[in-house]
């Protein structure tokens, strides 16, 4: 006779009634007799996932790329398992799980088990990534302002106290405690465009970063999967500027700047199936390239400075 499976609905046949696995996806099919009651015996268990899928927590799959034992993938080819290898980042399933716990389970995916992570994460669906990166990096921003308006708040309370004890007839540094309110002004006005603005600089910090790290990618020729597999890898990288909002100012944004290149370069790794050295290339130039174009600007302008005060001198000297 002919069965249905339920659940990849295809046919097969079968000369018996009962629980029996279906010979195209291995699931368990329940025949019941048109006659009768079914038959006892073990019920149903739910459908094992499909093959090739694989789940967060699973142990990693097999490297691909220079190195691969014998058997796996070619360098720049598809994830072990084919297509079906990849699997959504919590961040996408955010209706389901809930957005803050959606979030930090991707945040500890991407900042912990980096290699593991972008390895089997769909590229495809950079869209919540970069909403991913856009939200940690706000918040962040939003921390930094509050700690910076609440120093400069204290700094101006200090200067007050220091203004009082001076003398107001002209003598000296003597200035009026009045002139500060300015100082107060301008600073909760930064504090405020600083909140309203940090959305902004996080989304354009997410595609200008992507957009300059593809670039190398694609004059060092590791970038085989496309720009979205470099904007999914900044996006959920930039989770770790959340770490920038701990209340250390000067710590904590350079612990978290040091980890999302950690985090950058072995995302590229795995994602772009690019190498260790490629991916580190295309993270670290446009720093090293932007801090020698910096050093050789000031160098030449001082030395149009040091050029322009000796020809004074000399001007003066021959008067």
């Amino acid at each position: 006779m002919l069965a249905r499976c339920a659940r990849c609905q295809k046919t097969f046949q079968t000369d018996r009634y009962g629980v029996q696995a279906c010979p195209h996806c291995g699931a368990e099919v329940l025949l019941a007799s048109l006659g009768g009651p079914p038959p006892a015996g073990p019920p149903a268990s739910a459908p094992p996932p499909p093959p090739g899928a694989p789940a967060w927590g699973a142990p990693p799959l097999p490297p691909s790329g220079p190195g691969a034992p014998p058997g796996g993938p070619p360098p720049g080819g598809p994830p072990p398992g084919g297509a079906g290898a990849e699997a959504s980042a919590p961040f996408v399933q955010r209706r389901q799980l809930g957005f803050l716990a959606a979030f930090f389970q991707t945040w500890k995916l991407a900042a912990v088990d980096t290699a593991s992570f972008f390895r089997i994460v769909k590229v495809s669906e950079s869209g919540s990534a970069v909403l991913f990166g856009v939200v940690a990096i706000t918040v962040a921003q939003w921390f930094q302002a509050a700690y910076g308006y609440l120093m400069g708040a204290a700094t101006q309370g200090v200067m007050e106290q220091m203004l009082r004890h001076l003398p107001r007839d002209g003598s000296g540094l003597g200035l009026d405690p009045e002139m500060l309110r300015n100082f107060a002004g301008a600073s909760l006005a930064g504090f405020a465009g600083r909140v309203i603005a940090a959305p902004f600089y996080g989304l354009i910090s997410v595609f200008v970063t992507a957009g300059v790290v593809h670039l190398f990618l694609l004059l060092l020729r590791g970038a085989p999967r496309g720009f979205d597999a470099t904007l999914t890898v900044v996006g959920y990288a930039s989770g770790v500027q959340l770490v920038a909002a701990a209340p250390l100012p000067l710590i904590a944004p350079l612990v978290a700047f040091v980890w999302f290149l950690v985090v950058v370069i072995l995302g590229l790794s795995e994602a772009q199936r690019c190498g260790a050295g490629k991916a580190t290339a295309a993270t670290l130039l446009p720093g090293v390239l932007g801090c020698a174009c910096c050093c050789a600007g000031v160098a030449a302008v001082m030395k149009l400075i040091a050029g322009a005060a000796a020809t004074k001198v000399d001007g003066g000297v021959s008067l």
